[in-house]
């Protein structure tokens, strides 16, 4: 994560699934994620975590890296995206990588700053905030 922007910007109330295998990203987003007063759900490493994590929590949003220890996670995405659980990809692709069905779904480069990451959860939510 890029440096974290200087106004603080509340998301109290959101549960957010990270989904990313390298330890070091998901560890500071969710950092990111909590000091702005997000509920954050693992991280998890891999599709199967992920998907066994949706059977014991309901997230408002999720933080999806595409390319998981060498499994694209696109039928992960479209599952979610049946389910109604809004996703945001965080990746070191462009959305060129995308397929058809998941164009037009957030996609964030990855090294992520934390203004477009909190816009990003603010529009993909649409603040379901208590």
């Amino acid at each position: 994560m890029k440096a974290a922007d200087s106004a603080p910007t509340s998301l109290a109330g959101l549960r957010i699934l990270v989904v990313d295998d390298d330890y070091i990203v998901a560890s500071e987003c969710g950092a990111v994620l909590r000091k702005h007063g997000a509920q954050v759900l693992g991280p998890v490493p891999d599709i199967a975590r992920a998907r066994a994590s949706l059977f014991s929590e309901m997230p408002d949003c999720i933080l999806l890296d595409i390319n998981l220890k060498g499994d694209m996670a696109f039928d992960l995405a479209r599952e979610l995206v049946v389910r109604g659980i809004p996703i945001i990809f965080m990746t070191g692709y462009d959305s060129s990588v995308l397929p058809v069905s998941l164009r037009g779904r957030s996609l964030l480069q990855k090294p992520v700053e934390t203004r477009q990451l909190i816009q990003a959860l603010r529009r993909e939510t649409r603040m379901r905030v208590a």
